[in-house]
């Protein structure tokens, strides 16, 4: 062959190649999505998810909240084989975590949304645990709680409608071939943490699934289901409040066995009507962007101490490479903090802050970095630690809606051993609001108030904690609140749940 043709076949073969899918940004209102999926492919998905959150809030009756701008969820769109290795779990379609930082998911970037694929009801599931916790300030019986997540993850979508209640036939050999719990066993909070094997745990989800549906569309128990609730939330133990909300538990077992076997099952149709299609902005990740992205997933995945600085070291020499990019330097001052290597950090961010003057996270991380490098030196001068809080101070302003700034600021002063000024406190608060789903926001905003003796707000904010059925058995959240409703002074409150409001659970 003749070096001509070799380089005419060589072109031909390259020519038949596809080449490797770039890296693109999904925006909208509630999510960022993250994948090297196609324009048109990740376009649609943030449609469908986008819809998913419209019929969510039109089923629940709630209207959006006007700073959800400042708290998508972002969503890595990726192999099956990238999920199971972030998540470190075998058999998994994908994986949420929610943080003060910011709510992430995981999930295999084959999911054809709208027609359920696996996929598609892994992150609908996901998406539904989030709105949930992020809704309501109650405790829900560990049954419901997977039950409407599994009662969401089947929403069919549609050009002009979404349908919800759609059969979970993903449940299917649960419901009909698993065991079948009795209602009263539903109720028992000990349930979840006895299943035992993978068989009893889709039993169980079916369970779930089939409760949740039930009460949907029988509008005389859902009322009642309510009235469990209340009863419940005002700490009367899950199995007594049932027979109080519901009457006889065995008859009910009962009727919902014989609702399963109903030859057809509703579902709801909520159609758009004049609601425009959800608006989606897309671009491709910048090169340094597309470098990094892999190590991006892992930090924000979370990190171990060996895993961090095997990130950064990593990271290192791509972002020396696009030192002029504020997202990689961003990125980067996120990844050298994780190492604890504040210098590094603050310099990462400075580098981002010369090209973004407005970079949340630059400000933040370069904040936290000096921050820690005060409490390590063990430094009391109060003027250095006022230094460091001016760089959280322009994250906040950058964002006011970002709850992480306002959380660094008030863990910027139990670092120093300060007493919180009256704008920490306000910030705190704001932050619990704006992240109701981290519950380490939630339990120092709940010491908070019961330091200050407002024991109302204390007890909303212990109520999902305390009756989570998902507890330990020793919930310092229950003591406290068991405590309150027996009208104990602010000291027997607080040695109850052994805490202080300078205790949040979470390290600074």
């Amino acid at each position: 062959m003749t070096w001509g043709k070799l380089v005419a076949l060589c072109g031909a073969i390259l020519a038949a190649t596809p080449a490797a899918a770039e890296w693109l940004e999904a925006s909208s209102r509630h999510f960022v999505l993250y994948s090297n999926t196609s324009e048109k492919t990740l376009r649609r998905q943030s449609e469908a998810l986008e819809r998913l959150d419209w019929g969510l809030r039109r089923f629940s009756q709630l209207g959006d909240e006007p700073e959800i701008a400042s708290r998508k969820v972002t969503v890595f769109l990726v192999d099956d084989s990238q999920v199971r290795s972030l998540c470190g779990c075998q058999n998994v379609g994908g994986f949420y975590l929610s943080r003060v930082s910011g709510s992430i998911a995981f999930s295999g970037k084959a999911a054809s949304f709208g027609d359920n694929g696996i996929g598609q009801l892994v992150l609908f599931h996901e998406y539904a645990h989030h709105f949930m916790l992020g809704s309501y300030d109650l405790a829900f019986p560990a049954w419901y709680s997977e039950g409407f997540a599994e009662f969401a993850s089947t929403m069919r979508i549609s050009d002009d409608s979404v349908q919800i209640g759609v059969p979970a036939q993903h449940r299917a050999r649960g419901l009909f071939l698993g065991q079948r719990f009795r209602v009263s066993e539903m109720f028992d909070p000990t349930l979840r943490s006895r299943l035992g094997s993978a068989e009893r745990y889709d039993a169980f989800y079916g369970r779930g699934w089939l409760l949740t549906h039930f009460l949907t569309f029988r509008p005389d128990r859902f009322r009642q289901f309510q009235g469990y609730l209340r009863t419940l939330n005002s700490g009367t133990p899950s199995v007594a409040a049932a027979e109080q909300a519901f009457g006889d538990l065995k008859a009910m077992s009962v009727e919902v066995d014989g609702y399963l076997a109903k030859a057809r099952m509703p579902a709801m149709t909520m159609k758009y009507d004049d609601q425009a299609l959800p608006t989606v902005n897309v671009r491709r990740l910048s090169p340094g962007e597309a470098e990094l992205i892999d190590l991006r997933m892992q930090s924000v995945r979370g990190v171990d101490e060996a895993k961090a600085a095997k990130v950064h070291a990593q990271a290192g020499p791509i972002a020396a490479r696009h030192g002029d990019n504020p997202i990689v330097q961003g990125w980067l001052a996120e990844m050298a903090f994780d190492t604890q290597d504040y210098a590094g950090a603050i310099a990462a961010a400075d580098r981002a802050i010369a090209r973004d003057p407005k970079s949340v996270q630059a400000h933040l991380y370069r904040g936290a970095a000096m921050l820690r490098q005060l409490r390590d030196a063990r430094v009391r001068d109060p003027a250095q630690w006022t230094a460091a809080r001016r760089s959280i101070i322009t994250a906040n302003r950058s964002d006011p809606d970002d709850a992480e700034p306002l959380w660094w600021f008030w863990l910027s002063f139990q670092m120093e051993g300060a007493k919180p000024t009256a704008s920490a406190i306000k910030g705190l608060y704001r932050a619990q609001e704006l992240a109701r789903q981290d519950r380490s926001v939630r339990m120092a905003a709940a010491l908070t108030r019961i330091g200050a003796s407002e024991y109302a707000e204390a007890k909303r904010l212990l109520r999902p904690v305390a009756y989570d059925p998902h507890g330990a058995a020793n919930n310092p959240a229950l003591a406290m609140l068991t405590a309150m409703e027996a009208g104990d002074d602010v000291g027997a409150v607080l040695a109850a749940g052994e805490a202080t409001p300078g205790e949040p659970g979470a390290q600074p």
